[in-house]
């Protein structure tokens, strides 16, 4: 008897068809609850990236959409959040260790940036793909080196804590990137991102050069 072998596209498309028909039953499971339905777009992109970087479906994908609508439901620009997760949990009838071992998943999986509001609630934004963020990192680049060409051209000292300062000025008080309430957490975000830019524009040669040509 002749073994039949499906060609590897036919594969690709089965695997395609079955992730379609489960974000599809996903969705219309969440469309049950009281939730905000401008939201369920995202959801379904937070799961399908997931079942497309894991090859798998998890026993219960239920939680996992759950899961991923308290993410999606948690961004930094919905603040305040202050829904308790126990009765979060009791709206969809999961439990808390069920949640946040999904969200654990989902956000470790996908990078996800967490941050705790002064109240320790939680917050989720995606670092590639969020607008805001990636508004902040090229306004890092710029600046520091800006700052980087007026401190060997212009021998104009900085320092990194009071640029990260502009900078979140800027960006939560005249650009409204950022809740105002936030400001503390993305302060401690922004400065990490500059001191990688100076790490990666060599911070420490252009001391060098200036030592040695200028001073």
């Amino acid at each position: 008897m002749m073994e039949l072998i499906i060609p590897n596209q036919e594969v690709l498309n089965t695997k395609d068809r079955i992730t379609i028909d489960v974000i599809k039953d996903g969705e219309h499971f969440l469309k049950q609850f009281d939730i905000n339905h401008e939201l369920l777009l995202d959801v379904t992109s937070v799961i399908y990236r997931y079942l497309r970087m894991t090859g798998k479906i998890p026993h219960n994908l239920y939680k996992f959409f759950i899961s991923a609508y308290y993410i999606i439901s948690r961004h930094p620009m919905a603040f305040p959040v202050h829904e308790p997760k126990k009765k979060f949990c009791k709206k969809f009838g999961l439990q808390p260790s069920s949640l946040d071992y999904c969200v654990e998943k989902l956000t470790g999986l996908l990078n996800y940036v967490k941050i705790l509001d002064d109240k320790n609630f939680p917050y989720y934004f995606d670092p590639k793909n969020d607008l805001s963020f990636k508004l902040a990192k090229n306004l890092v680049k710029t600046e520091v080196e800006k700052a980087m060409m007026n401190f060997l051209i212009g021998n104009r000292q900085f320092n990194a804590q009071f640029l990260t300062e502009e900078l979140v000025t800027k960006l939560v008080f005249e650009m409204n990137a950022f809740p105002e309430e936030l400001f503390r957490q993305f302060y401690e975000i922004l400065f990490e991102l500059v001191e990688s830019a100076l790490q990666e524009q060599n911070y420490s040669e252009y001391v060098q050069l200036q030592d040695k040509y200028f001073i």
